[in-house]
């Protein structure tokens, strides 16, 4: 049986990943195993009855002495049983950070002590980054959220868009998904034992996309806040549609068909903004439809409206999300920010108009744009 353990033992040292390093009181090398020798960089015989020292650089070199001495004299132990980072030295004299941890063996009437070392480079230099990206990442979001503090001052004193607290809503619902697989990302660099290079870049560039996200969020709500006065001029609105259509890409499977009046009055509007509008219009209403259908633009009048109604024969809204899809960041799609039809209203509202909706699951959904016309001058 003696010699089965002895033999099984051999076979632990023999295989071990990790440098095993058994050394007498005095801290003499008793043995080695074969992952010693090739982090260290010396053979077994250049090893064996040399003093550990050998293995560590200043100011580690010069203490060693004194901690085995102080435990020989008083019996205490400082690191015994408890895993530490230190630094250690190959043959070359370059050094590495390693994880050490040390086990008092007793051993007939002496004692041996093992220690089992772990070359943590690579986490080191993960952590290392991971700090460098945590730092820019910290700079970017004081950066943004000072941006952010001005654009929602912003929004409050000129009603761009809904309430402040419907934006700190939207914003904290986009921004802490991605900072949640940030910290994922984090953990795991920190705590990951010998991590592979492979994945170490896996969850920086990772960290990288989330922050990119985030950034992607504040810029796009900071565009909308510093929407410009429009700069309001007779505008023939058929026209302006008939311009916007060919600008969204549509897929084979999905028609459009425009039934504008050409007799239409002119409007009184922003010719560029309001093109916004009825380009998002369409992108909502093409992505309402994957399975492909119509898109249908019809006018009308009433006294002080031209009435423009963007209808599609999609997946139509549900009744409960149906009053808050003009909200800053509220979204019924798998992707987007839920920013398109809260800018179109605030384009409408800055041009006098406004924007209704009416809708019906499984049948579609009609957007109906309102535009201020031209106020025709009484007849002599």
């Amino acid at each position: 049986m003696q010699l089965q353990d002895q033999a099984l033992l051999a076979a632990i040292l023999r295989t071990a990943v990790d440098a095993i390093i058994v050394i007498d009181a005095f801290g003499m090398i008793q043995t080695v195993n074969p992952a010693t020798t090739k982090l260290f960089g010396y053979t077994a015989d250049e090893m064996l009855g040399q003093n550990i020292k050998l293995l560590m650089p200043e100011p580690y070199r010069a203490e060693h002495d004194g901690y085995l001495k102080n435990h020989r004299e008083t019996g205490r132990t400082k690191i015994i049983g408890v895993g530490r980072e230190v630094v250690g030295k190959r043959k070359d004299d370059t050094t590495f950070p390693m994880h050490l941890a040390v086990s008092e063996v007793p051993f007939g009437e002496t004692k041996l002590f093992a220690g089992i070392v772990r070359d943590i480079s690579d986490l080191k230099e993960a952590q290392q980054q991971l700090t460098e990206v945590n730092s820019q990442l910290e700079d970017r979001i004081r950066e943004r959220t000072a941006e952010l503090r001005e654009t929602q001052a912003e929004l409050v004193n000129a009603e761009k868009l809904a309430t402040l607290g419907q934006v700190s809503g939207g914003i904290a619902h986009e921004i802490r998904n991605p900072l949640n697989a940030v910290r994922t990302s984090a953990y795991y660099l920190r705590n990951a034992r010998n991590p592979t290079a492979e994945k170490t870049i896996e969850h920086l560039e990772r960290i990288d996309r989330q922050v990119s996200l985030i950034d992607n969020v504040i810029t796009a709500l900071s565009d909308v806040a510093r929407l410009p006065e429009p700069r309001v001029e007779l505008c023939s609105v058929s026209e302006l549609v008939r311009e916007v259509i060919p600008t969204v890409s549509m897929p084979d499977n999905v028609m459009v068909v425009n039934e504008l009046s050409i007799d239409l009055p002119l409007a009184l509007i922003d010719h560029n903004q309001v093109a916004i509008v009825f380009r998002n219009l369409l992108r909502n209403a093409r992505d309402a439809m994957p399975s492909g259908g119509t898109i249908r633009l019809t006018s009308a009048t009433n006294d002080n409206d031209i009435v423009i109604e963007v209808m599609d024969t999609g997946i139509g809204i549900d009744a409960k999300d149906l009053g808050r899809i003009t909200e800053p960041l509220y979204t019924t799609k798998a992707r987007g920010m839920g920013l398109g039809l809260a800018i179109s209203t605030a384009i409408l509202k800055k041009n006098r108009g406004r924007l209704e909706v009416e809708s019906e699951l499984g049948v579609g959904t009609t957007f109906a744009v309102f535009l201020p016309q031209q106020r025709r001058s009484a007849a002599p």
